[in-house]
């Protein structure tokens, strides 16, 4: 542990000494401030892995040490950036241990992030999210493995959830104080899948990122898609194991129609219904009940109540379903759902209404499956 934390330092010590050459070669070459520039920015972290079931409580036996390495763009003005406070978007190359590293290994991730600004002045609070695919280098195994029944992939999705304020800043300089959680996992697309939630304390030196104030412009109107009300329609589909692990892997079909309200230009809260065939439930009928399951039977319904993020085309959502339909009594009545989707502003005046989704439906802390697909607002 103290090798690797040391190591780790090491190389953070490194990567600001480069930065700062870095930077300054950038104030030489480009004169006035970095508006729309894109930045290298370094970060360590410290912290543990939280055990969110019984089952992993064996397998916490240190801290975790981390780093990243983020290149982030401090945005120009743009029309959806003013009801965000100009949000900061970048890309993340992210490594931790995992205090554990014979039974759990190190992991390893590439995120895309957003960080949205709070509280006015010159030091704000950043709120930051971030989804990409993560790598595991320790798995379960029946044969080597078996008493680590957390992640069974090596490839899984990361989610990240991220609060920064700065402690320290210099004309030029913040040096970001954070708690950071990381989330590794496969949506039970390969079983046991528990997943991890990496809990750390982050240090991080980037350039300041507070941009000044000007007045409103006509050209900063919102586009059409972004309107106060409106239904969308999503299809989507995954792939999930049931039993025994490294068994067959039973397609998910999902339709949601969902009435959406903006709050603001920036929140918007929804509520729809949900329709799901899922074969896997035949399967689970037949083990644990011994009935041959109809089509019927491997269907659900419900309805579910959610709060939106908006960032432009970009929109996080949260939803919280029940169901209305679902005679597989053994998952409760409750279910969730963490979703992206993104228009495509590419498109001309009707073609942004359409968006490509990805979402984790779980069970309280028992992910489902993943599901991908798409939709439009109609």
């Amino acid at each position: 542990m103290e090798k690797a934390t040391r190591i780790v330092f090491g190389l953070i010590a490194f990567l600001i000494c480069i930065q700062g050459f870095a930077q300054s070669q950038t104030r030489t070459w480009l004169s006035g401030d970095s508006l729309g520039k894109f930045h290298i920015v370094p970060q360590v972290m410290l912290g543990q892995i939280v055990p969110h079931r019984e089952e992993m409580q064996h397998l916490i036996q240190g801290q975790t040490v981390g780093m990243s390495i983020q290149v982030i763009r401090r945005k120009t003005f743009s029309w959806w950036g003013m009801y965000q406070r100009q949000p900061i978007t970048g890309a993340e190359l992210y490594y931790s241990s995992t205090g554990n590293t014979n039974q759990l290994g190190h992991q390893f991730a590439v995120n895309y992030l957003i960080y949205r600004p709070y509280l006015n002045g010159s030091r704000p609070l950043y709120y930051g999210l971030g989804l990409g695919l993560g790598y595991n280098t320790k798995i379960w195994d029946l044969n080597n493995n078996h008493q680590a029944p957390v992640i069974s992939s090596h490839l899984n999705a990361c989610l990240v959830i991220h609060l920064q304020y700065p402690i320290i800043q210099t004309e030029k300089t913040d040096w970001m104080l954070g708690f950071r959680m990381t989330h590794l996992s496969n949506g039970a697309y390969q079983l046991p899948n528990l997943g991890t939630n990496n809990f750390q304390i982050s240090v991080t030196k980037q350039p300041r990122m507070v941009l000044p104030r000007r007045p409103i412009n006509i050209i900063d109107i919102l586009p059409g898609f972004h309107r106060s009300r409106f239904f969308s329609l999503t299809i989507a589909g995954g792939l999930k194991e049931i039993f025994q692990p490294l068994g067959k892997k039973y397609p998910v079909g999902n339709i949601q129609c969902n009435f959406t309200k903006a709050i603001n230009w920036r929140h918007r809260i929804s509520v729809g219904v949900d329709y799901l065939y899922q074969p896997a439930l035949r399967k689970l009928w037949q083990e644990y009940k011994g009935i041959d399951a109809t089509d019927l039977q491997c269907m659900q319904a419900g309805i579910a109540v959610g709060y939106q993020s908006i960032f432009g085309f970009t929109t996080f959502s949260i939803q919280q379903g029940f169901y209305l339909y679902s005679p597989w009594k053994e998952n409760g009545k409750f279910y969730h759902r963490l979703s992206i989707r993104r228009n495509f502003a590419n498109l001309p005046n009707f073609g942004r209404n359409c968006f490509w989704y990805a979402g984790l439906f779980t069970h309280w802390a028992k992910a489902d499956h993943v599901e991908f697909g798409c939709g439009i607002d109609i």
